[in-house]
């Protein structure tokens, strides 16, 4: 994947962690969290998912990409036994390491919001460098050109993440003009 502002997207196994949670002092659960070291050439971020959250990643991108994801090796199966043996976290970990390598191998795949989402990536990775331009010329400029600004953030350039969060940041700080007439 090419990211706006650097260079291909890659990803590095980091290694998985196993978390016991308690509910209720009574109901204990236990899972893996697998870890992910994700660069650009230019920014890099660490990510931590559940093997559920990598298997809702693939039911969204299946029926989205059918064609695109017949080329994606299949994730490991689920296992309702065993699933905490050590051989069976070291295997799933290679296997999803393979599965995210072979989506970032995929140019249509890597420019989807949900793939993006899952990424976690920031925005400085996420913007392009004629948006951060625009960011520090309209901070320069009239609080009438912070309208626009907007408009270029949310664009589908912008991941869904970064549009969700400008909108709930203006929804409850209101733009500079707001804070401006308070």
């Amino acid at each position: 994947m090419v990211s706006k502002r650097g260079g291909k997207l890659q990803c590095f196994s980091k290694g998985s962690e196993n978390i016991q949670q308690s509910c209720c002092a009574v109901f204990n659960t236990e899972f893996t969290m697998y870890s992910f070291c994700i660069g650009d050439g230019t920014h890099k971020w660490t990510i931590q998912k559940r093997y559920s959250e990598f298997d809702a990643l693939d039911r969204e991108l299946q029926n989205k990409f059918p064609k695109k994801m017949l080329k994606i090796d299949r994730l490991p199966p689920k296992a309702i036994f065993g699933s905490m043996s050590p051989s069976r976290i070291s295997n799933r970990q290679k296997s999803l390491d393979s599965y995210l390598k072979a989506l970032l191998k995929e140019t249509e795949l890597v420019a989807s919001p949900e793939l993006h989402e899952f990424l976690e990536v920031p925005l400085e990775a996420a913007i392009s460098d004629d948006e951060v331009q625009n960011s520090k010329k309209s901070d320069k400029s009239s609080s009438s050109t912070d309208v626009s600004q907007a408009a270029t953030l949310s664009s589908p350039g912008a991941s869904g993440r970064v549009s969700a969060w400008q909108a709930e940041a203006e929804a409850k700080w209101g733009g500079k003009e707001a804070r401006k007439t308070a």
